[in-house]
């Protein structure tokens, strides 16, 4: 322990930076020494991993994926940003990336440069997280370019190179594919002109879209990157467990004040949002969707959208345990955190 310790009270490594995250110079470092007690604690128990080095700053890359609760962990990390902070670990704001950093992403040209560069000074100079599932891509893009996250490797390229971290830890969850494509579907809807879902199911069975793929592409955007997935349906149960990896300390010290997820639509609702595109267009037609989804919420009294068949179902949740079996045993320093 003091072997790390001692170190810490000695880095002087780019004050100046420093600064941008912790304050002034004496809380550096305080604040690298409580992070290396924190992640040495965390990693004596199995909640974190070890990652070598206490002294190289970490650089977190939550990428989603899209529909696996990430806006619920985006809002956790938002409303607990001091105790984040207090344990040597700074977290980005999703407003903030959407609006400065993600446009780069998608090369709109819109992106705050000196916004950038500050994150990359918050990255050489101590841990943070950057969660964002729009770097890997948008649900529309099924319709427009054929597949989801179509240009993943190139766009995780792109922030690596960025941010200059050349071993990020990625943090991704997946899901089964047709509870996956189902919710991309109603994601679809919030922000596009509506097409009918079996469109975009038929757009979805000719891409031959698979987690495997995604991987690899991740893995060949960010080679040195230490990659850890886990399968949505166990996000629930073991919540703390994941973010804990994710953070490095334990996660029962993160408040939780909102507890909403954003739910799938219930069938009537689509239904109703169907017939009423014979008479509404644009945004007037979008904005039933909300008011629809409000009025008629998924639950007991109100059907869950659910277009496809048991069938094919199953032919999509063997799949998916195949390809997580194979990812599993085939990928090197990819792992799964439960």
């Amino acid at each position: 322990m003091i072997s790390r310790i001692l170190p810490v009270m000695l880095d002087c490594r780019a004050p100046e930076k420093a600064r941008l995250f912790y304050g002034e110079p004496e809380n550096f470092g305080l604040a690298r020494l409580r992070g290396c007690l924190n992640r040495e604690s965390a990693a004596a128990t199995g909640n974190m991993v070890n990652t070598g080095s206490w002294l190289m700053p970490r650089t977190v890359l939550h990428l989603g994926a899209h529909k696996t609760a990430t806006t619920y962990i985006q809002r956790k990390f938002a409303q607990n940003r001091g105790v984040l902070k207090r344990n040597d670990l700074h977290f980005f704001k999703l407003e903030q990336l959407r609006k400065s950093f993600t446009p780069l992403v998608y090369g709109a040209g819109k992106e705050n440069r000196a916004f950038i560069a500050q994150m990359a000074e918050l990255a050489a100079a101590g841990d943070v997280i950057v969660s964002e599932e729009n770097i890997l891509g948008m649900a529309g893009e099924l319709v427009k370019k054929g597949t989801f996250y179509p240009d993943a490797a190139s766009r995780v390229k792109l922030v690596v190179k960025t941010l200059n971290v050349s071993a990020p830890d990625i943090y991704l969850s997946l899901r089964e594919y047709s509870a996956f494509v189902v919710s991309m579907y109603c994601e679809y809807l919030r922000h596009q002109k509506f097409i009918k879902f079996e469109t975009y199911m038929d757009a979805f069975r000719e891409s031959g879209f698979n987690w495997v793929k995604v991987i690899r592409d991740v893995r060949s955007a960010a080679p040195n990157a230490r990659i850890y997935l886990w399968d949505f349906a166990k996000f629930r149960t073991c919540e703390n467990q994941i973010l804990s990896h994710m953070i490095g300390f334990d996660a029962a010290e993160l408040n939780s004040q909102d507890e909403s997820v954003r739910e799938s639509f219930s069938q009537i609702a689509i239904s109703a949002y169907e017939a009423l595109g014979t008479v509404l267009e644009g945004k007037e037609h979008r904005k039933m969707l909300q008011i629809l989804s409000v009025n008629f919420p998924r639950g007991e009294q109100y059907p869950a959208f659910k277009p496809l068949s048991q069938k094919e179902m199953a032919s999509y949740q063997q799949k998916y345990a195949e390809d997580l079996e194979f990812i599993a045993r085939e990928f090197e320093g990819v792992s799964f955190v439960v």
